[in-house]
């Protein structure tokens, strides 16, 4: 990995397909999938199988390979529970996992403040939830810290290891044992980051990472994939030095 943006521009491809089959014509499920899913890199399509059957699913591919099959009663379940905002990052997965753990994890297009926030808070919760590893949280600017002190502190004192990084505009705040990382790089200035090692479970690590393209206006990866969670933490520690401790702004 050479940066951090060069890392979503390496994913930004991996562009998945959810393909109906065998859907009632008047059905107007796809639409309502591509309403959802707008700002995922996620393609929804309809086809018809030459049998007819099987009635009613849904195949979630990328390139490669299948990644889930679902029946169309559960996507209109899902499409009922998700939140009101479409394309959030945060739906509970409960009996959507098989396809939501798929979903969830793919490249966005277009994600503004709030909705990283959601998918931050998703990520800091399962740091809290494991107790232990590293997090680490990029926030463009030292100032923007002040606002997520306490859920940082927090995790801090529960454990956790915690690294916080920010161009050096104004004093960060104090994160307990968390370390501050006020660096004028301007990767750090454009990008937005929350990237959890699963504190020792694979299966828990996960990243979310986005770049700045406008205004409030973002493009970027949620991922649990190891693959790309392991070579970003490596380029973290090796390029900002977090085996050490915080380092003072210079203001």
């Amino acid at each position: 990995m050479t940066d951090l943006r060069a890392s979503i521009e390496c994913v930004k491809h991996h562009e998945k397909e959810l393909r109906l089959f065998n859907v009632d014509p008047t059905d107007a499920i796809h639409e309502a999938l591509r309403t959802q899913f707008a700002m995922l890199n996620v393609r929804i399509t309809v086809g018809q199988t030459a049998s007819k059957a099987p009635e009613d699913v849904a195949v979630l591919s990328n390139r490669r390979v299948v990644l889930a099959v679902v029946d169309g009663s559960t996507l209109r379940e899902l499409l009922g529970d998700v939140p009101t905002k479409a394309g959030r990052l945060g739906v509970t997965n409960g009996k959507y996992r098989t396809i939501l753990r798929h979903l969830k994890e793919t490249t966005f297009t277009s994600y503004d403040t709030e909705q990283l926030l959601y998918g931050s808070r998703e990520i800091e919760d399962r740091a809290r939830r494991i107790g232990q590893g590293s997090i680490h949280a990029g926030f463009q600017r030292c100032s923007a810290m002040t606002d997520q002190r306490s859920v940082y502190a927090d995790l801090a004192s529960q454990g956790v290891s915690v690294h916080a990084y920010g161009i050096p505009d104004a004093t960060p705040p104090d994160l307990g044992s968390g370390h501050v990382h006020a660096v004028p790089a301007d990767e750090i200035a454009e990008t937005w980051f929350v990237v959890f090692d699963g504190g020792g479970d694979e299966t828990q690590k996960t990243a979310l990472l986005a770049c700045e393209r406008a205004d409030n206006e973002f493009y970027g990866v949620l991922t649990y994939d190891p693959g790309f969670v392991d070579p970003l933490l490596a380029y973290l520690d090796r390029t900002y030095d977090t085996s050490t401790d915080g380092v003072e702004p210079d203001l």
